[in-house]
């Protein structure tokens, strides 16, 4: 299955708001942490997710584009298929 990261940023939010789009993503099978080669968990930047699951980036912004709209009416939304990916981030 593709991978893909997607960040989504929403105009005018309260970290409430933030809070919900956490909680809806999660619900829809995209997580806010990635599992490195080695086992253990990284934390991505805020408002950053990753999923794998069948589909194209047009079809996972839609998808994402959806969620959003429910928490605010406006929002950005940017989704990759990722390759080979590699990171600095904080452990979980």
């Amino acid at each position: 299955m593709p991978k893909f990261v997607v960040r989504v940023e929403l105009r005018r939010a309260s970290s409430e708001n933030y809070e919900e789009l956490h909680e809806k993503m999660q619900r829809r099978g995209f997580n806010r942490e990635i599992v490195g080669q080695d086992g253990k968990r990284y934390r991505l930047p805020d408002a950053e997710y990753v999923t794998e699951k069948d589909g194209s980036a047009y079809g996972i912004r839609e998808e994402v584009r959806a969620i959003a709209d429910s928490v605010v009416e406006t929002n950005f939304v940017l989704v990759t298929q990722a390759g080979e990916m590699s990171w600095f981030l904080d452990q979980t």
